[in-house]
């Protein structure tokens, strides 16, 4: 079994490092990091189901969007997301479905404020069988 991700330092930020055995998987975990930051993912109960769509011009730029979808539906509509099916995946194009349940106070602690998904350093890249990105989040 191979890691699925692992915090890296960055001044003023929080790096991580995400690997996935496909690139679903990859986004997958990219997005189980997101909610790392944000809370612990084992108080979330997977009791509301959201289809994600996201377009982009390019893998990279799919997967801020991706992870920037998470940021909007928190700050919208209090939403946590712990478990993600990437159904369909392009350079373009995402669509996929996250369970999760409303943000709730007491029962969710909230460990790091996101500000944004930030392309810098961002590149997604295969080798030999295992795909590989980092993604900097603005805290």
């Amino acid at each position: 079994m191979i890691k699925s991700f692992r915090f890296v330092n960055h001044t003023a930020d929080v790096g991580v490092i995400v690997w996935g055995k496909s690139l679903p998987e990859l986004f997958q975990h990219a997005a189980e990091s997101f909610f790392h930051i944000l809370t612990e993912p084992e108080t979330i109960k997977e009791i509301e189901a959201r289809t994600i769509l996201v377009r982009a011009n390019g893998i990279e730029e799919l997967l801020v969007a991706w992870l920037n979808e998470f940021l909007f539906l928190f700050e919208a509509e209090r939403l946590l997301f712990r478990q993600f099916v990437v159904e369909q995946l392009d350079s373009h194009y995402l669509k996929a479905t996250a369970k999760g349940e409303r943000y709730a106070e007491g029962r969710h602690p909230i460990k790091g404020v996101i500000k944004a998904v930030t392309y810098h350093q961002l590149r997604i890249e295969e080798k030999e069988g295992i795909w590989k990105t980092q993604i900097i989040y603005d805290l």
